[in-house]
């Protein structure tokens, strides 16, 4: 299930030629990684926020259901952070869910409550697997000392999130043989 982790990959071509009808137009512009990653973590909260409360009312697992709303709450507390460095930096954020979040949410609630949970373990397992993904391309790449900073408290959560998922995987492996 693809979510909002996916790290956004447009770049412009710098611009090119002396020319002095060159010096009028615009600066090319450039991804810049601390925006992108702002962007990207923003949206990974929102679809964690609804999917965790999803969860914690959909699932059929009570270790799913107290994951689901303590996700949702660690991503409220880590968008707050993503939120506020955003606007010290100038970075504009969508206040609502992109398409692609609006579409896990949709089959957070479309799946039945028979396969929710393991939909759940799986999709998560993935998004935290992405959001690593993106913390460490943070870290690598950025050049703002706030989104590094947002990205350095950001790890732990997600990694204490990871063992959470694994742990819980594990749990339903030793109790769904087969």
């Amino acid at each position: 299930m693809v979510i909002a982790f996916g790290v956004v990959a447009a770049l412009a071509a710098p611009a090119t030629g002396a020319a002095a009808d060159d010096r009028m137009a615009p600066p090319a512009r450039r991804l810049d990684p601390d925006a992108a990653f702002l962007r990207t973590a923003h949206q990974g909260n929102l679809a964690q926020i609804a999917l965790g409360r999803i969860a914690a009312r959909k699932a059929t697992s009570p270790m799913i259901r107290r994951l689901g709303a303590r996700f949702a709450a660690d991503s409220a507390r880590l968008d707050a952070a993503v939120r506020d460095t955003a606007a010290s930096l100038r970075v504009t954020l969508d206040p609502e869910a992109n398409s692609t979040v609006q579409q896990g949410i949709a089959l957070y609630r479309t799946t039945g409550q028979n396969d929710f949970d393991q939909v759940f373990l799986s999709s998560q397992a993935t998004m935290h697997d992405r959001a690593v993904r993106l913390i460490r391309s943070e870290l690598t790449d950025g050049d703002e000392a706030a989104a590094r900073q947002v990205a350095t408290g950001a790890l732990p959560v997600v990694r204490r999130h990871r063992a959470a998922l694994k742990n819980a995987q594990k749990h339903f492996a030793g109790t769904n043989p087969g």
